[in-house]
Protein backbone atom coordinates (compact mmCIF):
# COMPACT_ATOMS: atom_id res chain seq x y z
CA UNK A 1 0.00 0.00 0.00
CA UNK A 2 1.13 3.34 -0.64
CA UNK A 3 1.78 5.90 1.82
CA UNK A 4 1.53 9.78 1.98
CA UNK A 5 4.27 12.23 2.14
CA UNK A 6 6.51 11.73 5.19
CA UNK A 7 9.83 12.77 5.38
CA UNK A 8 10.67 10.32 7.57
CA UNK A 9 9.76 7.02 5.39
CA UNK A 10 11.75 7.97 2.69
CA UNK A 11 15.48 8.90 1.86
CA UNK A 12 14.22 11.21 -0.87
CA UNK A 13 12.32 13.20 1.10
CA UNK A 14 14.18 13.65 4.67
CA UNK A 15 15.09 17.06 5.37
CA UNK A 16 18.22 18.82 4.69
CA UNK A 17 20.39 19.79 7.84
CA UNK A 18 19.41 22.90 6.43
CA UNK A 19 15.60 22.38 6.42
CA UNK A 20 14.61 20.33 9.56
CA UNK A 21 11.29 19.33 9.82
CA UNK A 22 10.15 22.03 12.19
CA UNK A 23 11.51 24.40 9.27
CA UNK A 24 9.68 22.87 6.79
CA UNK A 25 6.33 22.70 8.82
CA UNK A 26 7.06 26.54 9.26
CA UNK A 27 7.46 27.07 5.75
CA UNK A 28 3.81 24.71 4.96
CA UNK A 29 2.14 27.04 7.37
CA UNK A 30 2.92 29.97 5.70
CA UNK A 31 2.90 28.95 2.57
CA UNK A 32 -0.92 27.62 3.24
CA UNK A 33 -1.68 30.83 5.08
CA UNK A 34 -0.81 32.80 1.73
CA UNK A 35 -2.65 30.62 -0.54
CA UNK A 36 -5.66 30.69 0.97
CA UNK A 37 -5.24 34.80 1.59
CA UNK A 38 -4.95 35.03 -2.27
CA UNK A 39 -7.86 32.59 -2.59
CA UNK A 40 -10.11 34.50 -0.15
CA UNK A 41 -9.05 37.71 -2.14
CA UNK A 42 -9.49 36.43 -5.77
CA UNK A 43 -12.91 35.02 -4.09
CA UNK A 44 -13.91 38.69 -3.12
CA UNK A 45 -13.12 40.50 -5.60
CA UNK A 46 -14.37 37.76 -8.09
CA UNK A 47 -17.76 38.07 -6.10
CA UNK A 48 -17.73 42.22 -6.36
CA UNK A 49 -16.93 42.29 -9.91
CA UNK A 50 -20.04 39.76 -10.24
CA UNK A 51 -22.30 41.68 -8.67
CA UNK A 52 -21.39 44.95 -10.37
CA UNK A 53 -22.43 43.50 -13.15
CA UNK A 54 -25.37 42.53 -12.16
CA UNK A 55 -26.46 45.94 -11.09
CA UNK A 56 -27.13 48.14 -13.82
CA UNK A 57 -26.33 51.58 -12.20
CA UNK A 58 -22.68 49.94 -11.61
CA UNK A 59 -21.83 47.90 -14.95
CA UNK A 60 -20.84 50.98 -16.69
CA UNK A 61 -18.35 51.98 -14.06
CA UNK A 62 -15.84 48.84 -13.98
CA UNK A 63 -13.90 47.28 -11.06
CA UNK A 64 -13.27 49.56 -8.06
CA UNK A 65 -12.29 48.71 -4.59
CA UNK A 66 -14.24 52.32 -4.23
CA UNK A 67 -17.21 50.33 -4.17
CA UNK A 68 -17.01 48.72 -0.89
CA UNK A 69 -17.73 52.60 0.72
CA UNK A 70 -21.02 53.06 -1.12
CA UNK A 71 -23.58 51.77 0.74
CA UNK A 72 -26.31 50.96 -1.96
CA UNK A 73 -23.26 48.50 -3.54
CA UNK A 74 -22.76 46.29 -0.02
CA UNK A 75 -26.03 46.42 0.29
CA UNK A 76 -26.45 44.76 -3.08
CA UNK A 77 -23.70 42.37 -1.97
CA UNK A 78 -25.49 41.13 0.69
CA UNK A 79 -28.45 40.86 -1.90
CA UNK A 80 -26.64 38.52 -4.32
CA UNK A 81 -23.93 36.92 -1.75
CA UNK A 82 -26.32 33.09 -2.24
CA UNK A 83 -27.04 33.73 -6.28
CA UNK A 84 -25.87 30.72 -7.85
CA UNK A 85 -24.38 32.57 -10.72
CA UNK A 86 -22.01 34.42 -8.71
CA UNK A 87 -21.45 31.52 -6.31
CA UNK A 88 -20.51 30.04 -9.52
CA UNK A 89 -18.29 31.98 -11.20
CA UNK A 90 -16.90 32.86 -7.80
CA UNK A 91 -15.86 29.27 -7.28
CA UNK A 92 -14.81 28.89 -10.34
CA UNK A 93 -12.46 31.61 -10.59
CA UNK A 94 -10.70 31.61 -7.64
CA UNK A 95 -10.55 27.92 -7.64
CA UNK A 96 -8.36 28.12 -11.00
CA UNK A 97 -6.14 30.49 -9.35
CA UNK A 98 -5.82 28.41 -6.67
CA UNK A 99 -5.08 25.40 -7.44
CA UNK A 100 -1.91 27.14 -10.24
CA UNK A 101 -0.68 28.57 -6.84
CA UNK A 102 -0.64 25.21 -5.10
CA UNK A 103 1.35 23.90 -8.03
CA UNK A 104 3.39 26.32 -8.42
CA UNK A 105 4.83 27.37 -5.45
CA UNK A 106 4.92 23.81 -4.15
CA UNK A 107 6.79 22.68 -7.19
CA UNK A 108 9.66 25.87 -6.20
CA UNK A 109 9.41 24.74 -2.50
CA UNK A 110 9.44 20.85 -3.16
CA UNK A 111 11.01 20.05 -6.28
CA UNK A 112 11.11 16.80 -7.40
CA UNK A 113 9.29 16.00 -4.02
CA UNK A 114 6.08 17.62 -5.92
CA UNK A 115 4.22 14.54 -6.77
CA UNK A 116 5.35 12.56 -3.79
CA UNK A 117 4.06 15.20 -1.49
CA UNK A 118 0.91 16.35 -2.41
CA UNK A 119 0.28 12.73 -3.38
CA UNK A 120 -0.20 13.17 -7.29
CA UNK A 121 0.28 9.63 -8.34
CA UNK A 122 -3.25 7.68 -9.29
CA UNK A 123 -4.37 5.02 -6.87
CA UNK A 124 -5.21 1.49 -7.77
CA UNK A 125 -8.80 1.13 -9.02
CA UNK A 126 -9.41 -0.90 -5.98
CA UNK A 127 -8.61 2.02 -3.61
CA UNK A 128 -11.07 4.34 -5.29
CA UNK A 129 -13.87 1.55 -5.23
CA UNK A 130 -13.29 0.56 -1.57
CA UNK A 131 -12.92 3.88 -0.45
CA UNK A 132 -16.12 5.03 -2.76
CA UNK A 133 -18.12 2.92 -0.81
CA UNK A 134 -16.94 4.22 2.58
CA UNK A 135 -17.75 7.55 1.70
CA UNK A 136 -21.46 6.47 0.04
CA UNK A 137 -21.77 4.41 3.88
CA UNK A 138 -21.20 8.10 5.47
CA UNK A 139 -23.29 9.83 3.09
CA UNK A 140 -26.28 7.38 4.14
CA UNK A 141 -26.02 7.92 7.32
CA UNK A 142 -25.16 11.55 7.00
CA UNK A 143 -28.51 11.74 4.84
CA UNK A 144 -30.51 9.84 7.84
CA UNK A 145 -29.52 12.12 10.47
CA UNK A 146 -30.55 15.47 8.19
CA UNK A 147 -33.86 13.24 7.58
CA UNK A 148 -34.46 12.74 11.40
CA UNK A 149 -33.73 16.52 12.65
CA UNK A 150 -34.20 19.68 11.03
CA UNK A 151 -31.34 21.00 13.17
CA UNK A 152 -28.93 19.21 10.63
CA UNK A 153 -30.82 20.98 7.51
CA UNK A 154 -29.55 23.99 5.45
CA UNK A 155 -31.57 25.78 2.33
CA UNK A 156 -28.00 27.40 1.40
CA UNK A 157 -27.70 25.19 -1.67
CA UNK A 158 -31.57 25.46 -2.24
CA UNK A 159 -31.20 29.26 -2.50
CA UNK A 160 -27.92 29.22 -5.06
CA UNK A 161 -29.76 26.46 -7.29
CA UNK A 162 -33.29 28.87 -7.25
CA UNK A 163 -31.10 32.02 -8.35
CA UNK A 164 -28.72 30.23 -10.76
CA UNK A 165 -29.64 30.50 -14.46
CA UNK A 166 -26.44 28.72 -15.79
CA UNK A 167 -26.26 25.01 -14.01
CA UNK A 168 -23.10 24.10 -16.34
CA UNK A 169 -21.16 27.30 -14.92
CA UNK A 170 -22.15 25.72 -11.20
CA UNK A 171 -21.54 22.74 -11.91
CA UNK A 172 -17.44 23.53 -13.19
CA UNK A 173 -17.53 26.09 -9.98
CA UNK A 174 -19.07 23.90 -7.34
CA UNK A 175 -19.34 20.44 -8.38
CA UNK A 176 -15.86 20.04 -9.93
CA UNK A 177 -13.34 23.18 -8.83
CA UNK A 178 -14.59 23.98 -5.31
CA UNK A 179 -13.99 20.04 -4.25
CA UNK A 180 -10.37 20.29 -6.38
CA UNK A 181 -9.16 23.64 -4.70
CA UNK A 182 -9.91 22.62 -1.25
CA UNK A 183 -8.54 18.95 -1.52
CA UNK A 184 -5.02 20.38 -3.42
CA UNK A 185 -4.76 22.66 -0.09
CA UNK A 186 -5.70 20.72 2.81
CA UNK A 187 -5.50 16.95 1.58
CA UNK A 188 -2.11 18.35 -0.42
CA UNK A 189 -0.43 20.70 1.07
CA UNK A 190 -1.50 20.83 4.56
CA UNK A 191 -1.21 17.35 5.40
CA UNK A 192 2.09 17.15 3.82
CA UNK A 193 2.88 20.20 5.77
CA UNK A 194 1.82 18.71 9.10
CA UNK A 195 3.18 15.24 8.52
CA UNK A 196 6.41 16.68 8.71
CA UNK A 197 6.21 16.44 12.59
CA UNK A 198 3.51 14.74 13.19
CA UNK A 199 1.60 11.25 12.75
CA UNK A 200 -0.86 10.69 10.37
CA UNK A 201 -3.80 10.27 12.54
CA UNK A 202 -3.56 13.90 14.07
CA UNK A 203 -2.82 15.17 10.92
CA UNK A 204 -5.99 13.84 9.41
CA UNK A 205 -7.81 15.17 12.85
CA UNK A 206 -6.06 18.71 12.14
CA UNK A 207 -6.88 19.08 8.27
CA UNK A 208 -10.52 17.70 8.70
CA UNK A 209 -11.20 20.60 11.64
CA UNK A 210 -9.95 23.22 9.17
CA UNK A 211 -12.07 21.87 6.72
CA UNK A 212 -15.03 21.95 8.87
CA UNK A 213 -14.24 26.01 9.54
CA UNK A 214 -13.95 26.52 5.64
CA UNK A 215 -17.56 26.12 5.70
CA UNK A 216 -18.70 28.89 8.20
CA UNK A 217 -21.55 29.43 5.58
CA UNK A 218 -23.62 26.85 7.52
CA UNK A 219 -24.95 25.97 10.42
CA UNK A 220 -22.99 24.98 13.38
CA UNK A 221 -25.20 21.80 13.41
CA UNK A 222 -24.70 21.28 9.68
CA UNK A 223 -20.48 21.74 10.15
CA UNK A 224 -20.73 18.83 12.57
CA UNK A 225 -21.83 16.87 9.71
CA UNK A 226 -19.01 18.49 7.82
CA UNK A 227 -16.41 17.08 10.22
CA UNK A 228 -16.58 13.19 9.31
CA UNK A 229 -17.14 13.67 6.01
CA UNK A 230 -13.71 15.19 6.54
CA UNK A 231 -11.98 12.56 8.84
CA UNK A 232 -13.08 10.13 5.86
CA UNK A 233 -11.64 12.17 3.09
CA UNK A 234 -8.78 12.75 5.22
CA UNK A 235 -8.09 8.48 5.72
CA UNK A 236 -8.93 8.05 2.24
CA UNK A 237 -5.82 9.88 1.19
CA UNK A 238 -3.43 8.51 3.61
CA UNK A 239 -4.29 4.93 3.32
CA UNK A 240 -4.60 4.89 -0.75
CA UNK A 241 -1.46 7.46 -0.87
CA UNK A 242 -2.93 9.40 -3.92
CA UNK A 243 -4.91 12.67 -3.50
CA UNK A 244 -7.29 12.12 -6.84
CA UNK A 245 -9.34 9.46 -4.23
CA UNK A 246 -10.79 12.62 -2.05
CA UNK A 247 -10.44 14.37 -4.62
CA UNK A 248 -12.83 11.72 -6.93
CA UNK A 249 -14.91 11.57 -3.60
CA UNK A 250 -15.20 15.19 -2.57
CA UNK A 251 -16.50 16.11 -6.53
CA UNK A 252 -18.95 13.30 -6.20
CA UNK A 253 -20.65 14.93 -2.95
CA UNK A 254 -20.83 18.03 -4.79
CA UNK A 255 -21.81 17.06 -7.74
CA UNK A 256 -24.77 15.01 -6.31
CA UNK A 257 -25.80 18.46 -4.55
CA UNK A 258 -25.57 20.26 -7.49
CA UNK A 259 -27.43 18.03 -10.08
CA UNK A 260 -30.26 16.32 -7.62
CA UNK A 261 -30.29 19.59 -5.58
Amino acid sequence: MEQPYAPENTTEGAPTPERPPALEFAMGVALFSVILLVFMLAQFVVLMVGVAGMEPAYAQQGFSLGLLQDPVFRSAMDKYLFHGDLIAGTALWSGIIGVLLILVTTFLWKRSQLVEFLGLRMASLKQFVLWTAVFLGLAAVLELLMRLSPSFQTDFMEKVLASNTDRFMLILGVGIMAPLFEEFLLRGLLLGTIRHITDAHTAIALTAGVFTLMHLQYSWTVMLLILPMGVVLGYARVRSGSLWVPVLLHVMNNMATVVLG
